[in-house]
């Protein structure tokens, strides 16, 4: 008979003949202990479940797997933050331990109680095929979410290119932090997905050795697109950089221009503004249009040159 059970502090069971999985939703002092007391897990894996740790790790031990995940969650437009799921898997038990709903994970155990098909789909062939379930589950959910920033990147490449250079450089910022802050959390567990393709096999039974090859296989898919994704942010950023400096340096050489062009003008009308008694032209009936026209031949020259050395 299946059973479900839902004990406190978000801690819930599912059994399938004699193979149990539960999952615990922020774990506390309590859940620790209940482990302890039902599982017989060594000291040190009790004490590394609280509190979450910094970095991916597998451990083995005599009759299970301990193995820490981190799993970027990107609900935040402007952030991605990475969320830890501790994994404690055995010949008969799974354990799954995180501090926030991860939704992968939820989905899975969701299929497991809405539907016995699901379950008996996911338990039937052992605690390793439900490791490798969930697993592959979550490499997945990593899958989509780079597509989500491969998405972004193609729209930042686009407009980079449509003169919104200044207006796309906070964009290219986040992007740019989204996408260290997922390979600094991914890039650590390619020593899991390797060492899963050989312990897994040995502490599970060797026909789900393809499992996990598969798993170590969709790893480097994703590790593969993160660092071309890596790449081609990082290559925006030089290229909307280039794109603004260039604008930056027309606009200064204009205004270089201008003012190389305005500095004989304003010499010569400073020469006819002085207060002596003598003035060439100045004093003739035509002495102002005269001036005005030797300003316009000095401008004209200074343009036609300027435009000789292709300066403008």
């Amino acid at each position: 008979m299946l059973k479900l059970y839902l004990i406190k502090n978000m801690r819930n069971i599912i059994e399938y003949q004699d193979l149990i999985w539960m999952d615990i939703n922020e774990p506390t002092a309590e859940d620790i202990e209940y482990l302890g007391n039902n599982f017989r897990l060594h000291p040190l894996t009790l004490k590394t479940i609280i509190p979450a740790i910094h970095h991916p790790d597998l451990e083995i031990f005599r009759n299970y797997i301990f193995i820490i995940l981190h799993h970027p969650d990107s609900e935040k437009k402007e952030n991605m933050e990475i969320q830890e799921l501790d994994i404690i898997a055995g010949e008969k038990y799974l354990i799954t331990s995180h501090y926030k709903i991860i939704k992968p994970l939820n989905s899975i155990f969701e299929e497991c109680l809405k539907s016995p098909r699901k379950k008996e789909e996911y338990l039937k062939k052992g605690i390793g095929h439900l490791l490798f379930v969930i697993l592959r589950q979550l490499l997945k959910e990593k899958l989509n979410k780079i597509d989500e920033l491969e998405d972004e990147i193609d729209l930042v490449e686009n407009e980079i290119f449509l003169g919104k250079e200044k207006e796309i450089i906070k964009r290219i910022s986040l992007l740019k932090r989204k996408i260290l802050t997922f390979w600094r959390a991914f890039e650590p567990q390619r020593m899991i997905f390797d060492s899963l393709k050989n312990i897994g096999p040995k502490l599970f039974g060797p026909d789900l050795k393809p499992h996990f090859f598969v798993l170590f296989r969709i790893y480097q898919e994703i590790e593969d697109t993160i660092k071309n994704s890596k790449e081609t942010i990082e290559s925006l950023e030089t290229t909307n950089h280039i794109l603004i400096t260039v604008g930056l340096e027309e606009v200064i050489k204009v205004l270089t221009l201008l003012s190389a062009i305005i500095l004989p003008l304003t010499f010569l009308t400073s020469i006819w503004s002085m207060n002596t008694k003598v003035l060439p032209i100045a004093n003739t009936d035509f002495g102002f249009w005269l001036i005005i026209i030797v300003l316009i031949i000095t401008f004209s020259l200074m343009v036609a040159y300027f435009k000789l050395k292709k300066w403008l």
